[in-house]
């Protein structure tokens, strides 16, 4: 599975509305907002803060990215944002925690 630019939350406005009107989970190593579109495909927005370093920055977008990609088919017309918080340190091992979060809470059909 792919992940096309269709796949992707891009626009600002999309990223202000989930702050505003969405589901929200909360977990130990990352946010996960969700909110109702109207693409018939599920699709991913990630925010990390700019101030963490480059590399483990890359890391942790990719991960979420191949997490989602394995599991976009199962999920409903949802956009998700996934949020790094700012009070996480991220570490060379924070993106293998946040990889193991998501896939522990998307293998399921019911995500929230």
């Amino acid at each position: 599975m792919d992940y096309p630019k269709s796949a992707r939350v891009r626009k600002r406005q999309e990223y202000l509305n989930f702050f505003q009107k969405s589901d929200v989970k909360r977990l130990d190593s990352c946010t996960i907002f969700r909110i109702q579109n109207n693409v018939d495909q599920a699709r991913l927005g990630i925010t990390v803060k700019s101030r963490v370093n480059s590399v483990y920055r890359n890391k942790l977008k990719r991960q979420i990215k191949e997490v989602f990609r394995l599991y976009r088919c199962e999920m409903k017309s949802f956009d998700y944002n996934v949020v790094v918080p700012g009070h996480i340190k991220v570490d060379y091992q924070t993106p293998k925690k946040v990889r193991q979060t998501l896939e522990r809470i998307w293998a399921h059909a019911n995500i929230f």
